[in-house]
């Protein structure tokens, strides 16, 4: 049975009232005491609002930047936070986290977080795991207003996995058995790889993981991360494999039918530069189609024009949508929702697909040059497949 965490502080749950918790499935660790809390302001709901496992309570604060502060007592390991929002069921908060040892000098876990704007229950937002005394949530407004307001806050500590049936993998979410997935840690120009069987038990939180309630992978990639020779941007991405992981793939747009799948949302998008790569056609030498968010807009881009066919101009952080490629006849066919966007003329070989997030930005145009700046991308679902063509024509039976 899948382990359920209970998202509250001084282990009280009350259930099926208003103003309760409900328990939460997640990966979160077990929650951390807190001794003390403060904040930059408050319009008469006190910080003390968060902490009293009330969700009819809450702390509220006006304008950008301010914040609320939770005190542990002493340094403690820290690998997510769970916040509750006050009408967050009707509209999103943007936020950072902040970490500190002193309370003066702070580190940001995570940068311009948002969110679901889906439910008033606590939801678990993870970052790399850190040591810390104090935990601070900074609030830049609402999709109503500029105010921030929060009913309850759990600070958790390390990450416990779901070690009793949940999903301590990617592989247990995704079926992986014929891909490798590239990551933006390692060594200079050598950065992790990890190709099967490794990669049917493998994670590596926040860069590679399970999303706490097992239903989709996070791929996370930031700006200060390392790269491959061949690129200057950081990737956590899939590369298509065959033989159950064992041989590199390579196909050719001129023979058989080729179809890519991708069910996600992107999630996140880093400071200054904000693309973000999620899914790719490659050939032997370069990528030759991807789709491609730059800020709101989605492209998909035809080899070096990034700006081949614009897909959306008002895309949403954390919108899931289908992405799909479908090669055949030296033809690309991309479809967003099941919807023809172009069709490109290509004629290749040594082809394969990549699927993940691959940041399109680095240290040199994005600051700041830290974990807390990244580009992330979570997939729902993913599948590969190749054949013969069963038509002249493979869009009709997607358009029927």
């Amino acid at each position: 049975m899948r382990r359920i965490h209970r998202a509250l502080l001084g282990g009280v749950l009350a259930l099926g009232v208003s103003g309760a918790y409900h328990p939460v499935a997640s990966a979160a660790g077990s929650p951390v005491a807190v001794t003390g809390v403060s904040a930059s302001e408050d319009d008469g709901n006190v910080p003390a609002n968060t902490l009293d496992n009330d969700l009819d309570t809450r702390w509220s604060a006006e304008g950008d930047g301010v914040w609320i502060r939770y005190d542990l007592g002493s340094r403690q390991t820290i690998g997510s936070v769970s916040i509750a929002w006050h009408k967050g069921d009707t509209r999103k908060t943007t936020f950072d986290v902040q970490l500190s040892d002193d309370g003066s000098s702070w580190t940001t876990a995570l940068r311009r977080k948002t969110s679901s704007g889906t439910t008033q229950q606590p939801q678990n937002y993870d970052f790399t795991d850190a040591s810390a005394r104090y935990l601070r949530i900074v609030g830049h407004g609402n999709t109503s207003n500029d105010w921030t307001s929060i009913t309850e806050t759990t600070v958790n500590g390390p990450d416990s996995g779901n070690g009793d049936g949940g999903c301590d993998y990617p592989a247990e979410v995704l079926d992986l058995t014929n891909w490798y997935v590239g990551l933006p840690i390692g060594e200079a120009e050598k950065p992790t790889n990890v190709k099967q069987p490794e990669l049917a038990t493998y994670a590596n939180d926040p860069w590679f993981t399970a999303t706490p309630d097992c239903d989709a992978v996070r791929f996370r990639a930031a700006v200060n991360g390392v790269t491959t020779s061949g690129s200057s941007y950081p990737r956590s991405e899939l590369r298509e494999m065959t033989d159950s992981g064992r041989t590199q793939a390579s196909w050719s747009s001129t023979s058989g039918e080729h179809t890519m799948v991708i069910d996600q949302a992107i999630t996140a998008l880093p400071e200054d530069k904000p693309h973000v790569v999620a899914g790719q056609i490659h050939d032997a030498d370069d990528d030759v189609s991807v789709f491609r968010l730059e800020g709101s807009k989605l492209y998909i881009t035809d080899g070096d024009d990034s700006h081949h066919k614009l897909v959306t101009d008002d895309y949403e952080l954390g919108t899931r949508f289908q992405a799909k490629f479908v090669v055949s006849d030296k033809k690309i066919r991309a479809y967003y929702n099941g919807v023809l966007q172009t069709t490109l003329s290509k004629s290749f070989s040594g082809g394969y697909f990549k699927a993940g997030a691959y940041t399109q930005a680095n240290c040199d145009n994005s600051a700041p040059c830290d974990d807390g700046n990244y580009g992330e991308v979570t997939i729902y679902g993913l599948s590969v497949t190749h054949g013969d063509q069963e038509s002249s024509d493979p869009t009709q039976a997607a358009e029927r």
